[in-house]
C-alpha cells in the first residue's frame, strides 16, 4: 500500500508540481490543500503518513502554526518546502521537530529522496 501525503501549499503550480513528481514515484496524494487552516480537519479524517508544508501560506496561520498545533496530538512526519529561509523562520520551524526544511525550488531527485528518508523508506 503506498504512503499517503498531504500537501499544504498556496501556490497551485507548485502544489501540482510536488503532487506529479510524487505519484509518479508511487505515492498517494491525498489531497493539496492551499490554507494551513484546513489542516487539522484534513489530517483528522484522512491519517496521512506524511505532510509537506509551505511555511507562508494565505491563511490565518501559517505552516509553523499549523504543525505546533499538529504536534499536540501526533508526529507525522512534516517536511517544510519553503521561499522563506531567513534564519528567524528555520529557527521557528526547527521547534516543531521536522523531518526536513527544503528550499524552494526543490529538484525532484531532493524531493523523493527527502520523502524516503522521512517515511523511513530504503532505497529501491
Amino acid at each position: 500500500m503506498p504512503s499517503r501525503i498531504v500537501i499544504v501549499e498556496d501556490e497551485s503550480l507548485v502544489g501540482l508540481d510536488l503532487q506529479e513528481t510524487l505519484e509518479r514515484a508511487g505515492y498517494e496524494i491525498v489531497t493539496v490543500i492551499d490554507s494551513a487552516d484546513a489542516l487539522l480537519a484534513v489530517f483528522q479524517k484522512e491519517k496521512p503518513d506524511l505532510i509537506l508544508m509551505d511555511i507562508r501560506l494565505r491563511s490565518y496561520l501559517d505552516g509553523i502554526d499549523a504543525v505546533q498545533r499538529l504536534r499536540l496530538f501526533s508526529d507525522v512526519p512534516v517536511i517544510y518546502i519553503t521561499a522563506s529561509t531567513t534564519p528567524g523562520v528555520r529557527q521557528r520551524a526547527e521547534t516543531t521537530s521536522p523531518d526536513a526544511i527544503l528550499s524552494k525550488p526543490v529538484p525532484p531527485e531532493t524531493l523523493l529522496e527527502t520523502v524516503r528518508k522521512a517515511l523511513g523508506e530504503s532505497r529501491s
